[in-house]
């Protein structure tokens, strides 16, 4: 990801204010504020514009992206829970006629301004009809983690569908590319390839909005509240290991080796947990290193490994990085994160 792309996305994303009032700054400084705000002006129009073009469509994902894109767009973090009109209606047009599309109702989680709470809980309980054995739509519902511990021996993997959503998303932006006037502000001289751009801005936008609160089934499974039912510390265990080893996402690995080192209750158990986050945190470490030394960051090679339907979990991504560059998927003996 280039610089000033990785700007534009932290102000888009993040639906940051800049601050205008007048400051003692260098000359240098100034400059970097004008293009920032610049490259935030046009980022917003270029989302509003291509979610008028994508919702056009009327069908249920298009829709539900359109929200997403029109909500990031007119965000105002003076009124965080604020929705735009447009944003409302494709969001209920899209809840409408989604059905059992699990992409569709997984896109539904992107939005939380006004009504956006019931609809979104409508769709997550589309979601876990159509994929009973998936813990993700369950984290999305008001049941709360004793429901889905209830249910835990039901439930065989954490299937957020990222790189699906991702996927999609993608190619509605290649479809919906900026023009020459826009890719000049955002990007400079740089010459960015839409798939690149896209696939970035996809990726950055689903893990802005697109990631379930997991701290109330950590909470659930540590301490006494692991001991509030006689089945508790089974379901955790259970979950725990789901999310270590049939989890589409690193966010959902990591949880559940911080859940099995939590619930060690002997030294062996205590080990393999600790052994599962060494091997963790070195895949990490290697590849933020080896994309920190490609071209932009690594975009180039991120874009080809998502277009590969052989790539389907992020560590599926990252194994394949690893092996690429020649490194090793286990940490040498004796190795410690920096952390640690």
């Amino acid at each position: 990801m280039t610089g000033r792309l990785a700007l534009v996305l932290a102000f888009a994303l993040a639906a940051l204010a800049l601050p205008l009032h007048a400051q003692q700054r260098s000359a240098q400084a100034d400059q970097l504020d004008a293009q920032a705000i610049a490259a935030e002006r046009v980022w917003r129009n270029y989302q509003q514009r291509i979610a008028v073009a994508i919702a056009g469509s009327g069908q249920a994902r298009d829709l539900a992206l359109a929200a997403v894109l029109q909500d990031v767009a007119t965000a105002d973090p003076d009124q965080p829970s604020a929705s735009d009109a447009d944003a409302r209606a494709w969001r209920q047009a899209a809840a409408g006629s989604a059905g059992q599309d699990v992409l569709a109702n997984a896109m539904l989680m992107m939005g939380d301004g006004d009504g956006a709470q019931a609809l979104r809980e409508q769709a997550a309980r589309r979601w876990a009809q159509a994929e009973p054995d998936n813990i993700a739509p369950l984290l999305f519902q008001h049941d709360g983690v004793d429901a889905l511990l209830a249910n835990a021996r039901h439930l065989t993997r954490f299937d957020l569908h990222m790189y699906d959503q991702v996927r999609w998303i993608q190619s509605k932006l290649v479809q919906h590319p900026p023009s020459a006037n826009e890719r000049e502000v955002l990007f400079g001289e740089e010459a960015v390839p839409i798939q690149e751009h896209a696939a970035v801005s996809a990726m950055a936008l689903w893990a802005a909005v697109a990631i379930p609160s997991l701290q109330e089934l950590a909470e659930a499974c540590e301490g006494r509240a692991l001991r509030a039912t006689a089945s508790r510390g089974a379901d955790c265990a259970h979950v725990a290991r789901v999310l270590v080893g049939y989890s589409d996402s690193s966010l959902g690995r990591m949880l559940g080796i911080g859940m099995l080192e939590t619930m060690a209750g002997n030294a062996s158990e205590r080990a393999e947990a600790q052994a599962l986050g060494r091997r963790m945190d070195w895949q990490m470490l290697e590849w933020g290193r080896i994309s920190s030394q490609q071209p932009r960051d690594g975009a180039p090679q991120f874009v080809r490994l998502l277009a590969d339907p052989q790539v389907r979990t992020e560590q599926d991504l990252i194994e394949r990085i690893l092996t690429e560059a020649g490194v090793a998927l286990d940490p040498p003996a004796g190795w410690q994160p920096p952390r640690r």
